[in-house]
């Protein structure tokens, strides 16, 4: 006669650690409770029977995070990318948006064979041109002229619940001799498609305060505390333009995006002072930038953060209930409320004395870094590292 083991209540239990979840506005030490794919309410009496766990997690001495979400990456550039779930589990990534690398041409293809195979959550803005980012040494043709609107009218049609938005960049080598003329056009397709903008503008050649003018709610301006070129968020005497401030009252985000070039420390510090944080904190992950020094993973972009005088809790809340609620999914990503998706991002502060450096040449001093112990993504062991050890059941 075959003995089938009785069935537990609970997958896991994530027993005793700091939970940081800004979506319920938790930020305190309480256990999380998981059955196949969603959170669980803990018992109302309070009280879990080990024998109805299959797998106790002690989660002492670590945060517990809603699964992380990126939202802006690269996952495909210079012909092969980097694969998804390869680079965005082991950090505690649950989620992410790839940040238009893939034009109207080939998004189609980007969809079917890049996005739904994945086991992270996924989705992709379409950048604006029919190439996209090809590679190094090539720069998309912007010209609104040869915007392909059929081919996006057909993509929004077939694939919206994959589509994050439109995506235009705009800057030296990329935008010169055409103005502002591709953003307001831009501008004009994503309100035609009931979609968002996200811009790239790096090193403009246009003051950011007329670049902002242009933009609406729900658009997003990425890389926010680059400094290249002459035009940045900050004016000849170090302060927000007025324009900036405006742009976020009417509902313009702002996403670090940092990457490798385009994160300046100074920058970053003097908004952050002036109460100008990012409502995003993002890596830009590119095939050649990820687990390289200046870059590496959300972590550690998360980590210099917090060296830049960011709290926790709000460095949390840009990784996990914005973005979550900006691609559409608020309630179901990013959040440790019961029913949503059992997205859980176990993760130790470990203390020590090092630096950060940016491109501009700028040092960080920092004293903490966040190290992922381990990743469930809807209710299954993604990552687990060698030392982060449980009590099975």
């Amino acid at each position: 006669m075959k003995i089938v083991e009785s069935e537990k209540k609970y997958n896991f239990w994530l027993r005793g650690g700091h939970v940081v979840d800004p979506s319920r506005n938790i930020n305190a030490e309480t256990d999380i409770l998981v059955t196949n794919s969603r959170i669980v309410p803990l018992p109302e009496n309070g009280t879990v029977e080990p024998s109805d766990v299959k797998e106790i997690i002690d989660c002492s001495g670590c945060y517990v995070f809603p699964g992380l979400i990126d939202h802006h990456v690269h996952f495909s550039w210079n012909t092969s990318g980097i694969a998804p779930d390869l680079f965005c589990l082991p950090s505690g990534v649950t989620a992410a948006c790839d940040a238009g690398s893939i034009g109207t041409n080939a998004f189609e293809n980007f969809v079917r064979n890049r996005l739904m195979p994945a086991t992270t959550t996924l989705k992709a803005s379409i950048n604006v041109t029919t190439g996209g980012l090809a590679g190094a040494g090539y720069m998309e043709n912007i010209d609104p002229e040869l915007y392909d609107v059929r081919a996006m009218e057909y993509l929004f049609e077939r694939y919206r619940p994959y589509i994050y938005g439109l995506k235009l960049r705009i800057g030296k080598d990329i935008s010169e001799g055409l103005g502002l003329k591709p953003l307001k056009e831009s501008v004009k397709l994503a309100r035609r498609f009931d979609t968002r903008l996200s811009l790239h503008a790096t090193y403009p050649l246009e003051p950011v305060q007329e670049i902002v003018s242009l933009m609406g709610a729900g658009d997003v301006l990425c890389h926010t505390f680059q400094a290249m070129g002459p035009h940045s968020i900050l004016d000849q005497n170090g302060r927000i333009y007025p324009e900036v401030w405006s742009a976020r009252a009417r509902g313009v985000l702002f996403d670090s995006a940092q990457g490798r070039v385009h994160c300046s420390f100074s920058v970053a510090k003097a908004a952050i002072e002036q109460g100008f944080p990012p409502d995003v904190i993002s890596t830009d992950l590119i095939t050649f930038s990820a687990y390289q020094e200046r870059l590496f993973s959300l972590p550690v972009t998360m980590s210099r953060f917090l060296a830049l005088g960011m709290p926790l809790y709000d460095v949390v809340r840009c990784c996990t209930q914005t973005p979550a609620a900006l691609m559409g999914m608020a309630g179901e990503i990013g959040t440790l409320k019961p029913g949503a998706l059992a997205d859980v991002a176990v993760m130790k502060m470990v203390r020590h004395n090092f630096a950060f450096q940016d491109f501009y040449g700028n040092s960080l001093p920092a004293s903490r870094m966040l190290l992922p112990q381990m990743t469930l993504k809807a209710g299954r062991t993604c990552y687990r590292s060698i030392e982060f050890t449980s009590m099975l059941r």
